[in-house]
């Protein structure tokens, strides 16, 4: 039966870029902009992770209402707007809540089983592309400080940063640093050089397979190495795991899902005997999943 459910998006066309847009890839900027048809479109139970890391970033937002840190009238789609012209190109999105004194907090909820992230904020290192939303939000405002609140879905972990302007465009957010006017400029760049003439961007950007040859295998954790070898895994860029064209894109660069055998065959001689190998510090590369 659950086979059988279906999830249907809206389209949105697109007329602004969004402060959610930082950091996201060329391409798919390029696709959402050009309504290119989606090959990975989310299902039905994507949207189930979707409401819950909602609910609990409104169990957030009442929170902060009820300990006087934003005002209990305030509402994102009226009090939270905002739309800006930078480098040419418009900006617009809506802040999750802002303080008293007007200053933006952006809520974000954390998968609890999202260990390394879990372990990344509590080193100090927020989601590079949510400080980014957040400074776009301070630059908006033309604020000097505002706040990332971040908790997983369990509430048993839970985040407070203070971003803050450390020079012109420059934000820092823990020990996390963007470049707001960096990010305007790529985007402006990517409109008037691909998405109004219809040129597409460097299909490259990001890859899915890593030469399997060209990579330390001893840098890699073991039950990464394990997954490789029986084919539920590959290593390349985890954005384009991320991304509602996928597929497309991993056609663009002339390849296909999982390792083809010859690349198996790579992977297990380079892997020999990994079990033995000494432990490495080091994380693990980034990873894509294969559905093969």
């Amino acid at each position: 039966m659950i086979e059988k459910f279906k999830y249907v998006e809206i389209p949105k066309p697109r007329k602004n870029f969004y402060a959610s847009d930082f950091d996201k890839s060329n391409l798919d900027l390029y696709f959402s902009w050009t309504d290119e048809p989606k090959t990975n479109p989310p299902k039905w139970y994507d949207t189930l992770k979707w409401g819950a890391g909602n609910g609990v970033e409104d169990a957030m937002l009442k929170i902060l209402k009820m300990n006087g840190i934003v005002e209990e009238n305030y509402d994102q789609k009226e009090h939270g707007g905002f739309k800006i012209e930078r480098e040419g190109i418009t900006v617009s999105g809506y802040t999750d809540a802002r303080n008293k004194n007007g200053e933006p907090i952006e809520i974000k909820s954390i998968n609890n089983k999202n260990s390394q992230g879990i372990r990344e904020y509590e080193n100090g290192y927020p989601r590079h592309n949510y400080v980014g939303q957040l400074a776009i939000y301070l630059d908006a405002l033309g604020k000097k400080k505002g706040y990332l609140f971040c908790s997983s879905i369990d509430g048993l972990s839970r985040f407070w940063f203070e971003c803050k302007l450390v020079r012109p465009g420059v934000y820092q957010c823990g020990k996390v640093t963007v470049d707001v006017n960096e990010e305007y400029r790529r985007w402006a760049k990517l409109l008037n050089e691909n998405i109004k003439p219809r040129v597409m961007p460097d299909v490259f950007e990001y890859v899915y397979k890593y030469p399997v040859d060209k990579i330390d295998w001893t840098k890699i954790g073991a039950s990464t190495i394990s997954a490789c070898r029986t084919g539920k895994k590959v290593l390349g860029d985890w954005q384009l795991s991320w991304s509602d064209w996928c597929d497309r894109i991993i056609e663009l660069q002339g390849t296909q899902r999982g390792y083809t055998n010859a690349e198996l065959e790579v992977v297990l001689e380079k892997t020999k005997g990994y079990t033995t190998w000494p432990k490495t510090k080091r994380k693990s590369k980034p990873t894509t999943e294969s559905t093969d």
